[in-house]
């Protein structure tokens, strides 16, 4: 639902926009407020679970996507594109909460093993799945009946779903008491500013122009705020991200997920919008050419799980994730605007899902294994937070090369875009292989490798691993 709700403002967005009279820079916001709201505040909401449990907060955040779901639907009849996007951004408030929550309490109930590399695989198969139901749905409803009923139909479906999450789902995680960890307020309010600022910048910058105020001093304020946040996180006393305990190898993890998933949401939103804008293709057109992207991502996942079962260490699984994200820009880049289907975007829909299914559940279990049962929110909040955000601060940064490199053609416009997204794909390659070979020449337990978890008495290298070690042996 995530998903599926991040692609119900990308095929419609052309009509959303008409409603509202919008310029077509402002429809790339329709995704990006939502994917900016759902990167900054999942650090936060990973925290919060492990302090009310997970899934107290797990259900409370259907709760929230309902609601504001149906205003995003009723906001046509206020006529403001500005209440639309908030709505959207309260929606991936909503997703901030579902997504730690949601990878916390799997990464409880199972310990490390091929149980537990088959359980995130199959949660990360549900991006593709869920992005594509979310497309075709909010095509076959924006095309033949009106655009809000798409989040008619969203609101019930959450709903739904927080019903029986609240009958089914197990209660893990978290156990409030007089006595629990305080919140760190402090922390929390300063990266959710520095990350809302710092991406408001770049997806303002395409309209405004860097030269406007707005734009320099939010990305100034931002930064200065990103920086002021880790002095803080390392002399606080319950940390919303352990600064000081994260070592290097959580870096290089966060590092690749980042760059990877960048150019992931450069890609599909510029492939749709190819396909509309330039093709003429119809919106259901549009739907039914995402099928290939399902069968991909099971595929990929149960590729995963049976690489990870074989004992290929996720680093390696990592870095070879990125390279599918980088022939999918390649192949959209140089693809001319009349050739078929098949010679193109099929292969694009039927190779992207690798890098998804196949980056996120590799960089999952890693943090996951690095950090003790009851900070394991912390670990998913991490992850989650670069995969949703680094999506909309990839859009922002993609619409100022779109408008630099404009001859007042479209095709030029959304082939820098890409261009764009292969170097972000491409260095993310470059890293994640260095990573993967340091490991391997250094031929040791890395975090979320196969080797030494299943076994109580394997040392991990790190402290934080070491104490991740001690806290499941307890539990």
């Amino acid at each position: 639902m995530v998903q599926a709700s991040l692609a119900q403002s990308f095929l419609p967005g052309i009509v959303i926009g008409e409603a509202f009279g919008a310029e077509s820079t402002d429809i790339a916001w329709y995704p990006a407020a939502y994917g900016l709201t759902s990167g900054a505040f999942m650090l936060a909401f990973g925290r919060v679970g492990d302090i009310i449990g997970h899934k107290r907060l797990f259900v409370a955040a259907w709760g929230w996507f309902s609601l504001w779901a149906l205003l995003a639907g009723i906001s046509v009849y206020s006529g403001s594109q500005v209440f639309f996007d908030i709505c959207r951004a309260f929606q991936g408030i909503a997703a901030a909460a579902l997504v730690p929550s949601a990878l916390a309490i799997l990464g409880i109930i199972y310990k490390p093993g091929p149980r537990k590399n088959l359980a995130f695989s199959l949660y990360a198969s549900g991006a593709p799945i869920g992005f594509t139901l979310g497309a075709v749905f909010s095509a076959l409803l924006a095309q033949l009946a009106t655009w809000p009923w798409v989040f008619y139909i969203n609101a019930i479906a959450c709903l739904i779903y927080g019903c029986l999450a609240y009958l089914f789902i197990p209660q893990v995680g978290g156990k409030p008491s007089p006595t629990r960890e305080p919140f760190d307020y402090l922390g929390t309010s300063t990266i959710i500013s520095g990350l809302a600022l710092f991406n408001f910048a770049w997806n303002r910058a395409p309209e405004t122009g860097w030269a406007s105020a707005q734009c320099i001093t939010t990305l100034i304020i931002g930064l200065l705020l990103i920086a002021v946040f880790f002095p803080i996180e390392k002399r606080a006393a319950h940390p919303i991200v352990p600064v000081a305990q994260i070592d290097r190898d959580a870096a290089w993890i966060l590092l690749v997920e980042g760059l990877g998933w960048s150019s992931f949401g450069i890609l599909i939103y510029y492939s749709i919008n190819f396909m509309i804008r330039l093709r003429g293709d119809t919106m259901l057109s549009v739907a039914a050419q995402l099928s290939p992207v399902p069968p991909a991502g099971i595929a990929a996942s149960f590729l995963t799980s049976n690489l990870l079962t074989r004992g290929v260490k996720p680093p390696v699984i990592l870095a070879f994730s990125l390279i599918w994200f980088c022939v999918g820009n390649i192949i959209l880049a140089k693809m001319p605007v009349g050739q078929t289907y098949w010679l193109n975007v099929f292969w694009v829909y039927s190779l992207s899902p690798f890098g998804m299914d196949m980056s996120f559940p590799a960089g999952t279990i890693m943090l996951s294994n690095l950090v003790p049962v009851e900070h394991q929110g912390i670990a998913a909040s991490l992850i989650a937070t670069v995969v949703y955000y680094s999506q909309s601060l990839g859009l922002g940064i993609a619409g100022v090369v779109e408008v630099n490199v404009a001859n007042d053609l479209v095709l030029d416009e959304y082939r820098g875009a890409l261009y764009l997204g292969i170097g972000l794909s491409g260095l993310g390659f470059i890293v994640g292989a260095v990573y993967a070979i340091q490991c391997i020449r250094q031929n040791k337990t890395n975090p979320g490798s196969n080797e030494g978890l299943e076994s109580a008495e394997d040392p991990l290298p790190t402290p934080l691993a070491a104490s991740s070690e001690q806290h499941q042996t307890e539990h």
